[in-house]
């Protein structure tokens, strides 16, 4: 197995070569870092380690990944687009506030993508992604029972990368991926003042990895409806906003 520390080192050495013109960096480099980078800091934000209304440099964040200042600086570009950060002249990157209507206005989108997503991925997904579905809905019941909300949130991000794999859309995938992350965000912060949510949360994410490991398009597209439901009935009892079953302004 490789030493983690040893791959962040790596990492660490090859971004300081690419930064000081020592090793050309191609665009493949500089695009898969620039993922690593986008991946490492969206966690920061998602997990509440970098908080809303904080500050950041780049150069922090690049000493805190391992990864060079130019990836960084793209990852943030990106970031900044999907309304994650802002970019302030003269000091620094500050991480947005979860906006109240905003979340709801999300969920709306998402709602008619996942479907989508779901659909396309029960009938696209190859005979080892599938196998990959019953697992992953196997570790987010045995994440719940053992209340670890960060291995929950992994396990999340892995719901999506491997429905946006199967599905096979990468017009789907890029629209997406920015709510993701802002819906992500929110419960992963809030997650603790509801009883049960991590269990409610683990079997709609089940369901859905296993109606598409069945190859079955219309239990996964109900079962997309239905985690779509809990995340927005989640995000209602903890904004207790009074939209009711109006759509939002």
């Amino acid at each position: 197995m490789t030493d983690p520390g040893n791959q962040t080192q790596a990492r660490q050495t090859q971004a300081g070569q690419i930064e000081a013109g020592q090793i050309e960096a191609g665009p493949a480099d500089l695009g898969s870092m620039a993922d690593q980078a986008y991946a490492g800091i969206e966690e920061l934000i998602v997990s509440g380690t970098l908080p809303p209304r904080g500050f950041v440099s780049e150069k922090q964040l690049s000493a805190q990944l391992g990864i060079g200042r130019t990836p960084v600086r793209e990852a943030l570009k990106r970031l900044e687009m999907d309304g994650l950060v802002t970019i302030v002249p003269s000091r620094g990157i500050m991480v947005t506030e979860v906006d109240i209507k905003l979340q709801l206005y999300v969920l709306d989108v998402r709602r008619e993508l996942e479907r989508l997503i779901a659909r396309r991925a029960a009938r696209y997904a190859l005979p080892e992604e599938r196998e990959r579905c019953r697992g992953i809905a196997g570790a987010m019941l045995d994440a719940a029972r053992s209340g670890d909300g960060m291995r929950f949130m992994h396990l999340d991000q892995e719901v999506n990368q491997i429905l946006d794999q199967c599905a096979r859309n990468p017009v789907a995938a890029q629209t997406i991926r920015p709510l993701r992350s802002l819906s992500r965000r929110f419960w992963f912060q809030n997650h603790h003042t509801h009883s049960g949510s991590l269990e409610d949360g683990a079997n709609t994410h089940a369901d859905l990895m296993l109606a598409i490991h069945k190859g079955d398009v219309e239990a996964a597209a109900a079962a997309s409806d239905r985690l779509m439901a809990y995340v927005e009935n989640y995000a209602r009892a903890t904004l207790r906003y009074p939209f009711g079953d109006m759509a939002a302004p």
